[in-house]
Order: C-alpha cells, then sequence, then structure tokens
C-alpha cells in the first residue's frame, strides 16, 4: 500500500475505516454467538478482514511504526478467507467435511510463521532469522489462491442444482450472491495491485479499492446475518425468487413446499420414533433452521413442534393397535415415541375419545 502519512496521524477516511472494523467486530461477534454453528466460517471471515482493514488504517496513518504487531497478518487473513467460505457453501449444501479440511489452511499457516517470528523478535524471546519472509509479498499468489476458491464455490452451487423447487432455487440463488460478492472482493484486491502501477494512481484511488473491499466483505456478513429470513421467505423475496403463482404470497408458496418435504420426511424416515427427538435434531435431518422449522409446522398445522410429533405419535400407536401381533399396549407408547405411559394414555384418549386397550377391542366411539 502506499505511504500517506508521514506522521502519525488520522483523518476523516481513517475514522471512517476504524468505525467499519469496529461494526465487523460486532457482526463476527453477533454471528459467533448465533445457535447456528453453520455461520461460523463467516463470522471468522468477516474478523479476519476487520483486521486487515485495521492493519492498512495504521499503514496509512503511520501508526504501523509505532504498533508493527500485524504487519503480516493481512496475508494470513486472504489465505484463510477462501477456505472459510467454501466451508460455509459445503456445509449449506450438507456436503460432509473431514478432518483433513483443515489442510486447506496450510498456506495460511505457513505465512503465519515469519509473522510468529516477529512477534517473538519484537518483545525479545528470540533474534533468529526470519524465514519464508517472501512468501506474504507474493501478492499474484494470493490473487491465485482467492480465485481458486471463488471458482470452487460456484462449480460446487453448479453440481448441487436440485430438481427446481421454491427452496433449491432459493438456496441457489442466494449462494450464487454470496460467491458474486466475494468475486467482488478479489477484483478490487487485483485492481489495486494493477492500477497502482500507473502514474495516475493516488491516494483517493486507495481509499477507494479499500472501501470496495470492505463493503464486500461486510455485505457477505450482513447476508449470512439474515439469511434466517432469506430462508424464512421474508427478506427480499423478489430479488431471489420470483412467485410463480402470483395468487399465493412468496412465503405461503414456500411454506407449503417446505411442508410438504417434512411430511414426506416424517412418512418415510419416522423419526418421531426417537424418545429423546428435539425441534433442533429434526431440523438438522431436513435441513432448516429451528426458527423455520417451527414456523412451517405452526403456520401449516396449527401446532407447535410437541404437539405435530406426537400427533405422528399417536397415529403409528392407531397403526400398531389395529395390526394383528404381539405388540402389548405397554411396550406401544415408547416404540412410537412416547416417554412415558401416562403421557401417552391422555394424549391418546383426547385425540380418540378412548383408551389404548378400548380402542384395540374395538370399543371406540364412532364418527357418527
Amino acid at each position: 500500500m502506499i505511504a500517506l502519512q508521514q506522521t502519525p496521524s488520522l483523518d476523516t477516511w481513517t475514522s471512517g475505516f476504524l468505525i467499519a472494523v469496529a461494526m465487523g467486530l460486532f457482526l463476527f461477534f453477533v454471528l459467533i454467538t448465533d445457535k447456528n454453528k453453520k455461520n461460523r466460517p463467516i463470522a471468522w471471515l468477516v474478523l479476519a478482514f476487520s483486521v486487515i482493514l485495521f492493519q492498512y488504517v495504521l499503514y496509512w496513518t503511520g501508526y504501523q511504526e509505532v504498533f508493527p504487531y500485524l504487519v503480516l497478518v493481512p496475508p494470513i487473513c486472504y489465505y484463510v478467507s477462501g477456505p472459510l467460505l467454501y466451508l460455509y457453501f459445503l456445509r449449506l449444501y450438507k456436503r460432509e467435511v473431514h478432518f483433513n479440511y483443515a489442510l486447506h489452511f496450510l498456506p495460511a499457516f505457513l505465512v503465519f510463521i515469519p509473522q510468529l517470528i516477529i512477534w517473538l523478535r519484537y518483545f525479545g524471546f528470540t533474534q533468529m532469522e526470519i524465514h519464508l519472509l517472501w512468501l506474504p509479498q507474493q501478492h499474484w499468489f494470493i490473487v491465485g489462491h482467492m480465485s481458486l476458491y471463488c471458482l470452487a464455490c460456484f462449480v460446487l452451487i453448479h453440481k448441487n442444482k436440485e430438481p427446481d423447487t421454491q427452496y433449491t432455487h432459493l438456496r441457489s440463488r442466494w449462494s450464487t450472491v454470496l460467491a458474486s460478492l466475494f468475486g467482488l472482493f478479489i477484483l478490487s484486491y487485483t485492481a489495486y495491485y494493477v492500477l497502482v502501477n500507473f502514474e495516475f494512481f493516488n491516494d483517493q484511488w486507495d481509499y477507494m479499492i479499500s472501501i470496495m473491499m470492505s463493503v464486500s466483505i461486510y455485505a457477505i456478513g450482513y447476508f449470512i446475518y439474515k439469511q434466517p429470513e432469506v430462508f424464512d421467505g421474508e427478506f427480499y423475496s423478489q430479488l431471489f425468487l420470483p412467485i410463480k403463482n402470483k395468487d399465493d404470497s412468496f412465503e405461503q408458496s414456500l411454506m407449503s413446499e417446505l411442508h410438504d418435504k417434512l411430511t414426506v420426511h416424517m412418512d418415510r424416515e419416522k423419526p418421531f420414533i426417537d424418545n429423546e427427538l428435539r425441534l433442533v435434531h429434526l431440523a438438522d435431518q431436513l435441513g432448516f433452521s429451528t426458527h423455520l422449522l417451527s414456523k412451517v409446522i405452526n403456520k401449516k398445522t396449527g401446532m407447535n413442534f410437541n404437539q405435530f410429533v406426537n400427533d405422528y405419535r399417536l397415529q403409528e400407536a392407531e397403526r400398531l393397535l389395529s395390526e394383528p401381533g404381539d405388540h402389548s399396549i405397554k411396550s406401544i407408547y415408547f416404540d412410537v415415541g412416547f416417554n412415558n405411559k401416562a403421557t401417552f394414555y391422555n394424549a391418546f384418549k383426547k385425540k380418540y375419545n378412548c383408551t389404548p386397550m378400548q380402542y384395540r377391542q374395538g370399543l371406540a366411539p364412532s364418527d357418527s
């Protein structure tokens, strides 16, 4: 970057960038403490770019000479950005992530080695030679590295074009927006090292390119933060997905489709027979957020989660009671997912107006 100040001082631009750094740290905290662990890679990505921007402020204002702790941190952050974003996409598309995914962060680790030595030298722990110092200065390596991961994200999106449903179409649009924002960031970074070689390049270009870089990454963080509302059909629905049936709202159409997916899963997989089934477990099985699953159940059935699951358990109990066999009433309640007999009996009698024994004996009251 171009040195803009001879003595340490802040101006309007750098003060604004410090505010952006503070916003990034706040967004990191919001994302990292969110219950949805799928967002953790993006949280670290936002933190990485907040650190980059902070180091740039130190450089522009001359404070880097006073606080030289982060000299090589920006290249480290650049090398982690691609793997973090790609990891998010793998989780979004429910791809298995193995332990060896850590190897994707090897370039960042190699760049960290000279930074670690600088820290040790600065605080007087060692005077050893700084190894691999050439690596953080290879800006085109960084461009190539980030570009490969951006391309990998687009390839993943293309390979996962499932049947054209509302949900998968929405996810595809959503993924494309995020990958495109990352591509914009790479373009901004590349533009700097191209334009810096021309005579017309000046201070304002330096600032404007950094603005583009920070805007693109904070837009990613903001969109991730709004993800639950996107997938609930409440945020920029027209931007991500056109409404096919003009008589139905986007949300109604999406809720119906997700409810169909839910009922198919309940009928085929019978997750309700698990006595420890919780909302978060069923949401993970379906790839929904807990908020979205709860909303689908409430809007489409008028029940809460426990009522919805217990209704399936009662239907299964009814089927077992109607079949000839050795199913004892004492064991049926546990086999269908109830934890205790009293709860089962109360729920069964409320639904069928008779006890399980009366139902088996054909003494259930008729509907007529």
